[in-house]
């Protein structure tokens, strides 16, 4: 009995690691419009990296391709060897809240989707002006209409949120981006909804889901169809699922 549900657990997960990693990208998948924004954002601004870049929470470092031409220098920082949703490629490990950096000894901070996970965000934004040299970039992406995702899920951030908490501890902010307008947001969220929680997550209709998976992506193309439709026809910035959030050193 207990193989027989080790192999099934084994199966729910291993059928949850191909959907992200090969339909994320299409709109057949429930956090499509989440993927593409974020994904685009930051390919958009890679180009005002310089220097040594600390990707903060760099999980995978998916992001390291999209730099490199543009720095000196790449390190990963994660919480610990065990941290990331796929594990981690950190070059080293610490508490984004006291990093074991030099004052001034990184030109540029990228930390995408980190910022909802630590539980001072004062304290971790000083630290970021702390190690920030003079003319250093910040990158951050945050969630702000976005469901709780992880055991540590302290916070959520309104378009100015993270912009206050910056510029107490001396950084300029130059952009804050809204990532999605409320139709997409709302359109992620309901698929998010139905989709991952009900019928991915919900034990009893995830045997189900495998029998009509390939309607469950059609109905997942429409919403998503659907929430791009209404952001062209209805334009509102309200309700956006996250905010992506440049600041530099003076």
């Amino acid at each position: 009995m207990n193989k027989i549900v080790s192999a099934l657990t084994e199966f729910h997960a291993t059928d949850i690691r191909w959907t992200d990693e090969y339909l994320v990208r299409t709109p057949f998948h429930s956090g499509y419009w989440v993927r593409k924004r974020l994904d685009e954002a930051i390919a958009r601004h890679a180009n005002l990296a310089h220097g040594r870049l600390l990707d903060i929470g760099c999980g995978t470092k998916p992001f390291e391709k999209l730099f490199v031409p543009f720095v000196d220098q790449y390190i990963g920082l994660e919480y610990s060897p065990e941290s990331g949703y796929r594990g981690n490629k950190a070059d080293f490990c610490g508490d984004a809240a006291y990093l074991p950096l030099a004052d001034e000894s990184v030109d540029t901070i990228l930390c995408t989707e980190v910022m909802e996970h630590v539980p001072d965000p004062e304290r971790t934004i000083q630290e970021f002006a702390r190690i920030l040299t003079p003319g250093g970039t910040v990158i951050t992406t945050a969630p702000f209409f976005y469901p709780i995702h992880d055991a540590y899920d302290f916070f959520r951030y309104s378009p100015d949120g993270l912009k206050a908490i910056m510029e107490r501890y001396g950084l300029t902010v130059e952009e804050v981006r809204p990532l999605s307008g409320t139709a997409v947001t709302l359109a992620a969220l309901f698929n998010l909804y139905w989709y991952d929680i009900g019928f991915i997550w919900t034990k009893w209709l995830y045997p189900l889901s495998i029998v009509l998976r390939p309607i469950l992506w059609f109905l997942c193309f429409l919403i998503n169809l659907l929430g791009g439709l209404f952001e062209a026809i209805v334009p509102s910035k309200h309700m956006s699922f996250n905010h992506l959030t440049v600041a530099s050193k003076k």
